[in-house]
């Protein structure tokens, strides 16, 4: 029952700062929009960085749980780390960007939260790589004897998407670098199948 409180809390603490901003708003905004007290948010949270960051660790994680599933399926490896992708990022980066605070959004992410993005990014990495090991097994991709591990190149790919969402002039121009990398990615593997 605690965790479904701090869960509804977080979900609305997600609203309040999409709409205010994080500088703008207060605890006690997200103590209204929850329907609870200061002081109770304040036994959940030490402070407004505090919640911030387990809001950042809450989405990821559910982002991360998307992706997961995704990975989990049938289909081709190549179909399945696309869509595992773009289902993280629908649920972890584009109701940030598309908000009007994204930006502060995203230097926030680097600075108060940026352990914990490390640790999830390194959760994420491991299903991707998982998934590529499992194609590996099979026979439907094929590393190079001297490449980089299923693991590297998850890294490599999710630094590659990082790097892109600055560049991007909208969340289905984003979406559509993602679609055009990860069928690079997948191809270079892919393609020497028959080689």
């Amino acid at each position: 029952m605690a965790d479904e409180k701090r869960d509804a809390v977080l979900e609305a603490a997600a609203d309040v700062f999409s709409r205010y901003g994080f500088r703008r708003t207060s605890m006690n905004d997200v103590a209204e929009a929850a329907g609870i007290s200061r002081p109770a948010l304040y036994l959940m949270f030490d402070n407004k960085e505090d919640m911030f960051r387990q809001l950042v660790s809450y989405r990821q994680a559910q982002a991360i749980d998307a992706a997961a599933d995704v990975l989990s399926g049938d289909g081709p490896a190549a179909d399945r780390v696309k869509r595992a992708v773009l289902a993280y990022e629908r649920v972890f980066y584009e109701p940030v960007a598309g908000s009007p605070h994204g930006a502060e959004f995203m230097d926030l992410n680097q600075g108060v939260a940026s352990e914990d993005l490390a640790r999830g990014r390194e959760r994420l990495v491991g299903h991707l790589a998982d998934c590529l090991d499992d194609a590996l097994a099979r026979g439907e991709i094929r590393f190079p004897e001297s490449a980089m591990s299923p693991s590297d190149f998850a890294h490599l790919l999710m630094f590659s998407i990082t790097g892109m969402k600055k560049a991007a002039s909208s969340i289905e121009d984003f979406r559509q670098k993602i679609r055009d990398v990860c069928a690079i990615f997948m191809a270079s593997v892919t393609q020497r199948l028959d080689s």
